[in-house]
């Protein structure tokens, strides 16, 4: 049996073994019973698949230096987190050795295991984040190089109410948070209303990708004013220096429904120093709004009903997309 030496001592391997280009090992797939000790505890890594769900390839990755960088193990294991002990399939460390990912299940999804199936395996828990504890079903937890909270991934359908600079919002996809624990951003599982410095606005997101909760379109600085919001059926009117009005709607594009008509997407509002940067899609040119001598902006939003949204445009909608947008 071929053998590997690492700072986790000697061990046997399977075929499969990968190395850095200077010679440093990469990842491998171990022999049966093979333990690996941590600072975190004692796990055994992923040897075989079992079945259709199990993921194929390694389940031991190195840094270059030697430091373990992912263990995939063999069944789910408590593993201590500072959010809390947690049940998981992957974890992911730092080059130092603390945890920098954990991830309750760690399956592949195919025509014969859906995400469906793989929601199913688990019952929402709970974790303690800088706002409190959280009860839901989560894709992963994330933690800085302290052992602080950097972000949390919810199951996609998972909706949690989170107290946020704000107001309380229905959160989606997940949350991040600063280093100090205030929050950096959510994503809004529903359209929201939220303060800005044009008025309030309808926050939602309706192309979130929601692959982690690291970054998403409701976003504030550490002190909690806002930095960013994407909003739906919202518009703006921005006088100009002459007392002229503009008003700035959402764009249109071709229907996600694939029905030859349109919908509309979600606009972004950007606040920088002494301005406010708008985008009625990624497609288009921002549209800077410079603060007055007194600070105030000279604009301001308005939240549309759908159908006043609609009827401004003349613009035929998707039939199956949400109304709220």
């Amino acid at each position: 049996m071929k053998t590997v030496t690492t700072r986790f001592g000697t061990f046997g391997v399977q075929d499969m073994v990968e190395c850095y280009p200077r010679g440093s090992l990469r990842a491998v797939i171990p022999s049966e019973g093979t333990v690996i000790v941590t600072p975190h505890g004692a796990f055994l890594p992923r040897s075989t698949a079992k079945d259709e769900r199990t993921k194929t390839g390694a389940s031991l990755e190195f840094y270059p230096d030697g430091a373990l960088r992912s263990i995939i193990l063999e069944s789910r294991t408590p593993v201590a987190t500072p959010a809390g002990e947690v049940l998981a399939e992957q974890i992911l460390f730092y080059p130092g050795g603390g945890i920098k990912r954990v991830f309750p299940l760690c399956g592949r999804t195919s025509a014969y295991w859906t995400q469906e199936d793989e929601a199913g395996l688990l019952t929402p828990f709970a974790v303690a984040t800088p706002l409190g504890g959280v009860t839901a079903k989560f894709l992963s937890l994330a933690f800085d190089d302290l052992g602080s909270m950097r972000s949390f991934t919810l199951f996609p359908g998972q909706i949690v109410e989170m107290a946020t600079p704000a107001g309380s919002v229905p959160v989606r996809i997940g949350a991040a948070f600063h280093p100090d624990g205030a929050v950096r951003s959510v994503e809004p599982g529903r359209p929201t209303p939220v303060p800005t410095p044009a008025g309030m606005v309808l926050a939602f997101d309706p192309d979130a990708t929601g692959i982690t909760g690291d970054v998403n379109s409701l976003e504030f600085d550490p002190s909690g004013r806002l930095k960013h919001v994407a909003m739906v059926r919202t518009k703006l009117i921005v006088r100009d220096q002459a007392g002229g009005e503009r008003e700035i709607f959402p764009a249109f594009r071709e229907s996600l429904c694939g029905n030859s008509e349109t919908e509309p997407v979600a606009m972004t509002m950007a606040v920088e120093a002494g301005r406010l940067v708008v985008r009625r899609s990624p497609k288009e040119p921002a549209i800077a709004c410079v603060a007055a001598g007194s600070g105030d902006f000279p604009a301001r939003a308005a939240i549309l009903p759908p159908a006043g949204l609609f009827a401004s445009l003349q613009q035929p909608t998707c039939h199956g997309a949400p109304v709220a947008f």
